[in-house]
């Protein structure tokens, strides 16, 4: 992270949620579930809506006024308003979420009518079957430690190595189906509060 504060957390979503779900905003103002620390919900003041299978692009800000803690432990956030927003997100892809900097998002630039219009079709057009081996298939080719490895040293490279226990902790999470990068910076964000 390299001192550029965390303010955003981006999700995915697959075409159909997209459609049900994020295209138009519930009544409530109420979105997403997800397993994350209290101290991240203070630090969370955007999300961003990242589109699966649509070669990188983000298609969705919120600007979130809570998080509540669910009967699960689980978050969700409340937000006051939503806009449509549609760039290439400038990361690996985004298997759970992501956390970013709201700044370095906004200065992406921002997708023609054309492209949006064939990303979009693009990640409706991808069957949820293939979306699914292919994560399946990037798992085993990519292990867990190898993955959290690979982004301490592009995020973190700085920061002191975890303890072998606590190493054991962030690649159990992986395995367990939670988004790599989104377990190394809370695991940094945390230590260095």
């Amino acid at each position: 992270m390299n001192n550029i504060p965390v303010d955003s957390i981006v999700f995915s979503v697959t075409y159909e949620n997209y459609i049900k779900y994020i295209l138009k905003d519930n009544p409530e103002k109420k979105m997403g579930e997800w397993n994350m620390s209290g101290h991240m919900t203070n630090l969370i003041k955007f999300a961003y809506t990242y589109l699966k299978d649509s070669d990188q692009m983000i298609v969705k800000k919120y600007y979130i006024d809570s998080f509540e803690k669910q009967g699960d432990g689980k978050y969700c956030f409340y937000f006051s308003k939503s806009e449509e927003i549609f760039f290439e997100y400038p990361h690996s892809r985004v298997q759970a979420r992501h956390y970013r900097n709201s700044i370095d998002l906004e200065k992406c630039d921002k997708l023609s009518e054309n492209e949006i219009k064939n990303r979009l079709e693009k990640s409706k057009n991808i069957r949820s079957e293939v979306s699914t081996s292919k994560t399946k298939t990037s798992a085993i080719l990519e292990p867990a430690k190898e993955e959290l490895a690979k982004i301490r040293n592009e995020k973190f490279k700085d920061q002191p190595l975890p303890t072998a226990e606590q190493a054991r902790e962030l690649i159990k999470r992986v395995e367990k189906g939670e988004d790599a990068d989104a377990v190394v910076t809370e695991f940094y964000l945390e230590k260095n509060k």
